[in-house]
C-alpha cells in the first residue's frame, strides 16, 4: 500500500457533523425557505463522499476519492453556500448563478449529480484490488538530480518569461491574464492565445520541487547546519518559480496544486505536515490566492467589499457546481447539441501546438458553454464530468460513464500500490500526475482527467529516467512510506 493511517473517531466526527447539517438544511428547505435546497444539497452531496471515510478502518489520505472530496467542497458545496445565503448579493447570485430561473428549475439536476457522485463510488470501493507486485530496478542519483532539476527551474522561469512578455507584461492587470474568444472557431481567431507548450514547461519547476523535497525527506540533514539553510532557500526558490506562472494567469487552483503536492511528499515521506515550514507554506500560498482573487481586475472590481470579491471567488462555476450542472442539463438540445464523444474526442489533439496546427480545433468545452449559456467572452465554463456525459450520452453515459470514472481511478491507484520503488521516485510521480485526476475531471471535463495527465506522466517519467540510475532494490525494503509494522509484516511473508 501507498500508505494507510488508522482512521480514528474523532476523524470520523466531521463526517457526523456534515450529516447533521444536511439534515437540518432539509428542514428549513422544506418549512421556511426554499432557497436553502442548495446548501442542503451541497452538503449531502459533500456527505456521499465523506461516508466511505467514516465507515473505513484505514485510509490514504491522499488517495484519488480524497481528491474528489476536494472538489465536491470547492465546486459544490461552498458554491451552495453561497446560491443560499445570497453571496455576495442576491442580485448578482440571481443574475450570475441562477440566471433568473426558479428553484424547481435545479432539482432534477442535482438528483442526477447526487447520483452520479454515488455511482463513481460504486466504481471506486467496488473495484477489484489485485496485488501484484512490480519492481522498478532505479535509484536517485543525487549527481543528477540537482543537475536536471536546476535546468528544469531555469527552463520553468524562462517559459514564465516569455509568457509575460508575450502577453504583454503588467498591461492590463496583474493577475487577469485570461484569453478573450471572440468566435468559437478559435482556429481563425487571432486574438486567442494560449501559449499551452510555455504552460506545459512552466510546469517542469513544480516537478523539480516534488523530487527535491522527497530527496531531501529522506535524506535528512541537521536543521541548524548550513546545508540545511541552503536546502531551505534552494525549495524556495522553486516554489516561487512554481507558483508565479499561475499567478500572473490567474489560476488559483494551479496555485492551491503545488502546496498540495508538497504537502503530500512530506505526507508520503513520513514527516510531519504540521511544521513551521509546512504552515509557512500553506500561508504563502493562502495569501498568493487572495492576492490573485483581489487583483484580479483590478480596475473593475476597485470598488467592491470583501464580502463581494469572495462570494464572487467561491461562485466560480468550475465543476460539479450545482448551477453550472443544471444549467447545462436544462439546456440540452435546447442550446447546446448532444455531443456523441466529440467533447471528449477532441483531447487527443490537445497535445499539439497550435503553432504546427493552426486548424486545431477548440479543445475545451467551456467557451462553448460559456457563450451559449452564460453570454461569455473571457475564459469560459468547464461541464464537469457528469455534465459533460449527459452532454454526450444522455442519461446511459451519466450511469456507466461515472461508474467507469470510479473504476479508472481506482485501477490507476491501484496500479501505484503494486510498485515496488524508491519512495523518492514513486511519491513526486504519484502526486503530481495521479492525484489530481479526480479533481480535474470533476471539475473540468473528461480530457483534462485523462489525456493531460498522460501528458505530465510522460514528462515527469522522462525526468525520473534522467536523475535517476539503474540498480538493486530489494522488495522489504524499498516502500518505506509505508507504516514500520506493514513493511515488517511484509518482510515475515516474503521470508516465509
Amino acid at each position: 500500500m501507498i500508505r494507510q493511517d488508522t482512521i480514528t473517531n474523532w476523524q470520523r466526527l466531521p463526517v457526523v457533523i456534515v450529516g447533521i447539517l444536511a439534515g437540518l438544511f432539509w428542514l428549513l428547505a422544506m418549512v421556511h425557505n426554499l432557497n436553502y435546497f442548495f446548501v442542503a444539497a451541497g452538503t449531502s452531496i459533500l456527505l456521499v463522499t465523506l461516508i466511505p471515510i467514516a465507515f473505513s478502518k484505514q485510509y490514504d489520505w491522499f488517495c484519488p476519492w480524497s481528491a474528489l472530496i476536494l472538489a465536491v467542497i470547492y465546486g459544490c458545496t461552498l458554491p451552495s453556500i453561497c446560491m443560499s445565503f445570497n453571496l455576495p448579493s442576491a442580485a448578482y447570485v440571481e443574475r450570475n448563478a441562477f440566471l433568473d430561473q426558479p428553484v424547481e428549475y435545479f432539482v432534477k439536476p442535482t438528483l442526477m449529480l447526487l447520483a452520479a457522485m454515488i455511482l463513481i463510488g460504486v466504481g471506486y470501493f467496488g473495484f477489484p484490488a489485485k496485488v501484484r507486485r512490480v519492481p522498478i530496478s532505479r535509484a536517485i542519483s543525487p549527481e543528477r538530480l540537482l543537475i536536471v532539476c536546476a535546468v528544469c527551474g531555469a527552463i520553468s522561469l524562462l517559459s514564465f518569461a516569455a509568457y509575460f512578455v508575450l502577453n504583454g507584461g503588467l498591461g492590463g492587470g496583474l493577475s487577469s491574464k485570461r484569453a478573450t474568444i471572440s468566435t468559437l472557431d478559435v482556429g481563425r481567431d487571432d486574438g486567442f492565445r494560449q501559449y499551452g507548450y510555455l504552460r506545459h514547461f512552466a510546469k517542469l519547476g513544480n516537478i523539480a520541487l516534488l523530487l527535491l523535497t522527497a530527496y531531501w525527506c529522506k535524506f535528512r540533514v541537521n536543521s541548524r547546519s548550513g546545508l540545511a539553510f541552503i536546502q531551505v532557500c534552494i525549495l524556495g526558490t522553486l516554489f516561487l518559480v512554481s507558483v508565479a506562472f499561475p499567478f500572473y494567469a490567474s489560476s488559483r487552483a494551479a496555485m492551491v496544486w503545488v502546496v498540495v503536492g508538497f504537502i503530500g511528499v512530506l505526507y508520503y515521506m513520513q514527516r510531519s505536515i504540521f511544521n513551521f515550514k509546512t504552515v509557512a507554506a500553506v500561508g504563502a500560498i493562502s495569501c498568493l490566492v487572495i492576492f490573485a482573487t483581489f487583483v484580479r481586475d483590478a480596475g473593475t472590481e476597485s470598488h467592491r467589499s470583501v464580502r463581494e470579491r469572495v462570494g464572487r471567488m467561491l461562485l466560480d462555476r468550475h465543476g460539479p457546481d450545482i448551477g453550472v450542472t443544471s444549467h447545462i442539463v436544462q439546456n440540452i438540445p435546447h442550446k447546446l447539441d448532444y455531443k456523441y464523444g466529440k467533447t471528449m474526442a477532441v483531447w487527443l489533439v490537445a497535445p499539439i501546438p497550435r503553432e504546427l496546427m493552426p486548424n486545431k480545433p477548440l479543445i475545451h468545452s467551456g467557451p462553448v458553454i460559456g457563450q451559449k449559456i452564460y453570454g461569455l467572452q473571457v475564459s469560459g465554463v468547464p461541464p464537469g464530468i457528469v455534465a459533460e456525459l449527459y452532454w454526450n450520452f444522455h442519461l446511459p453515459g451519466v450511469f456507466f460513464g461515472s461508474i467507469i470514472f470510479g473504476a479508472f481511478l481506482r485501477f490507476l491507484y491501484q496500479t501505484f500500490q503494486n510498485f515496488v520503488v524508491d519512495p523518492v521516485i514513486l511519491a513526486p510521480v504519484y502526486l503530481y500526475a495521479i492525484f489530481p485526476i479526480a479533481f480535474k475531471g470533476a471539475t473540468h471535463s473528461v480530457g483534462p482527467a485523462v489525456v493531460m495527465p498522460l501528458v505530465e506522466l510522460t514528462t515527469i517519467c522522462i525526468m525520473v529516467y534522467f536523475v535517476t540510475v539503474r540498480t538493486q532494490i530489494h522488495t522489504s525494503t524499498a516502500m518505506p512510506i509505508q507504516p514500520e509494522s506493514m513493511i515488517a509484516n511484509r518482510g515475515i511473508r516474503n521470508a516465509g
